[in-house]
């Protein structure tokens, strides 16, 4: 028997990281188009630690679960899935919109829950905003993070001819050349000329960044985990360096555009279901330990991707 109630992390008020109540709550009950899902793991983001705060547009308002991409078994027709949902992955159960639903067959449950919201972003960013092409030099900021991790994977799967990364540690530079990155470089070391970038620092990081882009190049900035947005330089000054500065949401375009956020969807996972990319898993935490994981991923200190496990 299903227990009526299901456990889950519940933020009833904005703040940090320490809102967040493990809560018994009513299983979910979806509605027409939609599926639950049994989770097996949940990804944890940094879009996380900004819904607690009141700094992503696209959370609910409190209280609320966060989390926004599962792996699991689909309840009803037990197959195993991948799923982006809008929020409710810090729990059990969450429902989602089946068209977000992706079939996980030849995926590993236990890693594939931290893999759909990172790769259909990077591969978003990478083939559809900055239009890569093959044999480009492509930076990756916080290139040992979750996202950055897997856009250097998702880079060199796309014809990239050479991938550098930016990370603050020999350790975390030495995690980014085992991705798949050229080279590796601290924040504070020369920038060599690129065609892409890859950014979601913000701030000085961005202008260092932007300072490598060769004319005609693109700039795809994905957010500010600084805590400093991006001070996009004037059309004036962009026209005289032909560059692109090209901000991407993929929890945006889903709101704007559903049926072109699932055809990129379906894009990025592809690529984890051939192999080109499976985003390095750093640590998985008990669903009782979500508050401590957003801790230590908001202060900086995680390589690769981390889980909750139910």
């Amino acid at each position: 028997m299903v227990s009526p109630n299901m456990k889950a992390m519940v933020a009833d008020r904005l703040g940090g990281p320490e809102v967040l109540e493990l809560t018994e709550v009513d299983d979910p009950r979806p509605a027409s188009g939609e599926v639950v899902i049994r989770i097996v793991r949940a990804g944890i983001n940094f879009a996380d630690v900004l819904s607690l705060s009141g700094r992503y547009a696209a959370a609910p308002p409190p209280p609320f679960t966060p989390g926004l991409e599962v792996s699991g078994i689909e309840v009803g027709s037990s197959r195993p899935v991948v799923a982006l949902v809008k929020s409710g992955g810090f729990a059990e159960m969450v429902v989602a919109d089946k068209r977000f639903v992706f079939d996980a067959s030849r995926l590993d449950l236990e890693l594939a829950g931290g893999w759909p919201l990172v790769t259909i972003t990077a591969y978003c960013g990478l083939s559809e905003m900055a239009r890569l092409r093959a044999g480009e030099t492509v930076l990756v900021t916080a290139a040992a993070g979750g996202l950055g991790s897997t856009c250097v994977q998702v880079a060199k799967a796309l014809g990239a001819g050479r991938v550098v990364a930016i990370a603050s540690t020999p350790e975390k530079r030495d995690f980014a050349l085992r991705q798949g990155a050229d080279e590796a470089i601290g924040y504070e070391d020369p920038i060599p000329p690129v065609d892409v970038v890859m950014d979601g620092v913000g701030g000085a990081v961005f202008e260092r960044a932007l300072s490598a882009v060769r004319p005609l190049g693109r700039m795809v900035l994905f957010g500010a985990s600084s805590g400093q947005v991006p001070e996009i330089p004037s059309f004036d000054a962009l026209r005289r360096r032909n560059v692109g500065i090209l901000p991407f949401s993929l929890g945006m375009l889903r709101a704007a555009d559903a049926e072109r956020a699932i055809e990129v969807g379906r894009a990025g996972v592809d690529m984890l279901q051939s192999g080109r990319a499976a985003p390095p898993i750093g640590r998985t935490f008990a669903l009782a330990e979500a508050a401590q994981a957003l801790e230590m991923l908001s202060s900086r200190q995680t390589m690769g991707k981390l889980l909750l496990a139910p």
